[in-house]
């Protein structure tokens, strides 16, 4: 079998550098660690606006969800929900970086379930842990030392070095991450499959279809295209499905809710795809549920309602399971 070659977009990687530099992270860690973080947090008003009037591309990805989102909203009333997920987005980068100065410098409140968290800490086998471009569950998982696993995640390697190297992207509690290429050979199945074998929390994002196939299921009221891979490899491996929601209740306060955990276990005589459906189905009307209740903590960036649905690279894990 030939490997396949890992897909870099450097349109891509040009827009994420122009979004962020090493000046640009150095004057915001400044302030937050001379004046603390509300500091910061005024700092990036002046940043927000300037993202609203020119950065063009930022703009109408933002504005791809916000329609969906706010359907009967004018074009004014548009561009200002855009400016608040702009600064919503900028004050979750903030706090990331508050926690690689001080781990304890929020308080976090976990909701699950006694099943979930036993399933996490006692399973023999691996979790996936289910991550969505909703909330700063890289803030949440930064919390997550006393879980006896160890973490992988699926990502693509940061494009923008800034980035990485401002916010710790890649570490964890001053440990490595083993971080899971999904544009490496085979997307990446053979190495998720390994790590839950051997009893790792992989996390996955469950609204980025990173080329892999996907299923239609209806998202804010319109037909949307999800990927099926995290419960294709759970299924195949026997490993259960977490997912993971964060959202900020105070200056200084998280909620992380891991309450809803998947089994997946194909029943004999119906169609894989179909049970695939069902559980990526129930996983997004999760997420619908908090985006209507929390609309500024959407980050998607992404049309998940176009009709492009991606490859089948997942169609692998038939093969291997």
């Amino acid at each position: 079998m030939v490997a396949e070659k890992s897909v870099v977009d450097p349109q891509r990687a040009i827009r994420l550098k122009q979004r962020g530099n090493a000046f640009g992270f150095w004057i915001f860690g400044t302030t937050f660690r001379m004046l603390g973080l509300r500091a910061a947090y005024f700092l990036l008003q002046f940043v927000t606006t300037h993202y609203l009037i020119f950065d063009r591309a930022a703009v109408r990805s933002a504005l791809v969800y916000i329609v969906k989102r706010f359907p009967r909203a004018g074009r004014f009333e548009q561009y200002r929900h855009v400016r608040r997920l702009f600064l919503n987005q900028g004050r979750q980068l903030i706090d990331r970086y508050a926690l690689t100065c001080e781990a304890d410098y929020f308080e976090f409140r976990q909701l699950d379930t006694q099943e979930t968290l036993d399933t996490i800490q006692d399973s023999q086998g691996g979790v996936v842990l289910l991550t969505s471009h909703v909330g700063n569950w890289q803030v949440a998982l930064m919390q997550m030392g006393h879980l006896k696993k160890r973490i992988s995640i699926v990502m693509r390697p940061e494009d923008n070095p800034a980035v990485r190297e401002s916010l710790g992207v890649g570490t964890h509690d001053a440990k490595p991450v083993r971080v899971i290429d999904p544009q490496g050979h085979l997307g990446g199945v053979l190495e998720i499959m390994e790590a839950l074998n051997e009893g790792d929390l992989v996390c996955m994002m469950g609204d980025r279809s990173y080329g892999f196939d996907t299923v239609e299921v209806p998202f804010l009221g319109h037909p949307a295209y999800f990927p099926y891979g995290p419960f294709a490899v759970a299924a195949a491996t026997g490993s259960p499905v977490v997912a993971l929601l964060t959202h900020k209740i105070a200056e200084r306060k998280y909620i992380a809710d891991m309450s809803n955990m998947w089994r997946p276990n194909y029943v004999k005589g119906a169609s894989k795809k179909e049970q695939l459906r069902t559980w990526v189905g129930e996983y997004v009307a999760l997420l619908g549920s908090f985006v209507n209740k929390h609309p500024y903590d959407c980050f998607l960036f992404y049309d998940v309602w176009s009709s492009n649905k991606g490859g089948d690279r997942w169609r692998q894990v038939k093969k291997m399971s």
